[in-house]
């Protein structure tokens, strides 16, 4: 589902605040679509971070959906991208405490090797599950706008469209683009390579 999102759905003019109040006054699934669509990165990145793989993190994203239908008309949000953010984190680890999994020990080659793909870390690790070498490569091979996006918005902290939008002087669409262009071309990447030492 966050694959196939079409992302122009909703007006970039219009604040999630508006989306949110129309929602909550409609209760209707088209009213959510554009707030959800607005932030499908985000819910897939922070599934990504917690759960491990990508099919996971689909899969979260589908669920987070029926949770902001049911949630959203009860609660009063503020922020609704810090809210978001808290939700989905919480939805995860519950369901990793399910799985009797500790995420803050946890020393999971799957985890760790998520935890890689989102901060790029530059400790020297020799393992085959923790090689983040190829994951190097295949960032080299994005186009340069691409490559920044992917790692402005995955891979540090807090950046939002809006603040990659502005510091890279591109519009929001734009930077919306070249995330999805850039995600599909890594993974494309990252697959082959995989194939390619079977």
């Amino acid at each position: 589902m966050l694959r196939n999102l079409n992302t122009g759905t909703a007006n970039p003019d219009t604040a999630d605040a508006d989306l949110l109040a129309r929602f909550q006054e409609s209760g209707a699934a088209d009213d959510l679509l554009p707030l959800y669509e607005r932030h499908a990165e985000l819910i897939y990145a922070l599934g990504i971070r917690y759960l491990g793989t990508p099919e996971r993190a689909e899969d979260a994203g589908m669920e987070i959906w029926a949770v902001l239908m049911e949630k959203l008309p009860k609660h009063e949000i503020k922020n609704f991208r810090s809210w978001l953010q808290t939700t989905v984190r919480n939805h995860c680890l519950m369901q990793l405490r399910r799985e009797k999994r500790d995420p803050l020990r946890n020393n999971d080659a799957e985890l760790m090797q998520s935890d890689r793909l989102l901060h790029l870390s530059t400790e020297s690790n020799h393992q085959t599950n923790n090689d983040t070498r190829p994951l190097y490569h295949c960032l080299k091979q994005l186009k340069e706008e691409q490559a920044r996006c992917v790692r402005m918005f995955y891979l540090q902290e807090g950046e939002s469209y809006q603040s990659i939008a502005e510091k890279l002087d591109l519009s929001v669409g734009k930077v919306r683009s070249h995330l999805q262009n850039g995600r599909r071309n890594l993974k494309t990447c990252l697959e082959g390579r995989e194939k390619s030492t079977e």
